[in-house]
């Protein structure tokens, strides 16, 4: 399972955001999305990647913040 395109995905159906804006420097701001919205895609990413994600854990700022905290999660959590 890629994590970028997979995440792509997910913001993009989620919050009708243009999947060519949806890059790894983009930061989770400019796609439109506030603090609440990152909470629920947060539940989202829990669901489709199989992890728990610690309230400490949400300090993502960007698009590459977040697949690298699925990436670790997964890693720590053996979902890899």
């Amino acid at each position: 399972m890629d994590t970028l395109e997979t995440l792509r995905g997910l913001i993009a159906d989620k919050f009708e955001v243009e999947s060519a804006q949806i890059f790894p420097e983009a930061s989770l701001d400019t796609l439109g999305l506030d603090s609440l919205a990152v909470f629920d895609l947060i539940f989202d990413i829990e669901s489709v990647f199989d992890i728990k994600v610690a309230n400490d854990e949400v300090k993502i700022v960007t698009v590459a913040d977040v697949v690298s905290m699925i990436d670790r999660l997964r890693q720590e959590q053996g979902k890899a």
